[in-house]
């Protein structure tokens, strides 16, 4: 699946026992300081709404020892640039991009600015005029938009966000038990909203 890639800054065993205990079964590949994961399928392994393995995997909470964080995601026509900073309090942020209107504001969502991505990824304030043009940069695709935003940000990876057939590390499966109990507490908080509404 190209356009879906998590770069984590992490040892390949944090981030795969991390994997193990989400919904997504992923591909876990060590780039030097970063770690990459990018989803084996197109589902999740929960029951829906929670199925869908991009939004699950871009969604997902980071502890400390797992940021930063950078993930590149497609969804649909939309381009989705995560960034999870470093720190005890960090929030998670949201760079949302549109093929008619570019970079768009997400509702409910902490937006990320071009220095927040520069500032996770590294290049810093040097770097950030690149990351700037390339979040204002016109595409017809998110996959082209994504792909210059990554390069601005000159972290490893390119070939796992552009080609499906790059070299991916190991297979990380969810476990069995986790998701059971994710889509149990799921179908509890499910009931209780409809029967309080």
């Amino acid at each position: 699946m190209v356009g879906n890639l998590l770069l984590v800054r992490a040892r390949v065993d944090q981030v795969s026992t991390w994997v193990g205990k989400g919904l997504v079964a992923a591909h876990v590949t060590p780039l030097g300081d970063w770690t990459a994961v990018t989803p084996a399928r197109v589902s999740a392994n929960a029951a829906p709404p929670y199925d869908d393995a991009r939004s699950t995997l871009a969604a997902r909470p980071l502890s400390t020892s797992l940021r930063p964080a950078v993930g590149f995601f497609v969804t649909g026509r939309r381009g989705i640039v995560v960034v999870s900073p470093p720190g005890w309090r960090a929030v998670k942020r949201w760079l949302i991009w549109e093929p008619d209107d570019g970079p768009v504001r997400a509702p409910r969502l902490a937006n990320a600015r071009p220095v927040d991505l520069a500032t996770v990824s590294g290049v810093g304030g040097a770097g950030l005029p690149s990351v700037v043009a390339a979040v204002k940069s016109a595409h017809s695709a998110p996959i082209a938009w994504l792909a210059a935003v990554h390069a601005a940000l000159r972290l490893p990876g390119h070939s796992l966000l552009l080609e499906p057939d790059a070299p991916r590390g190991k297979l990380v499966e969810p476990s069995p038990k986790r998701v059971a109990a994710f889509d149990k507490v799921a179908r509890e908080e499910a009931a209780h909203r409809a029967e309080v509404a």
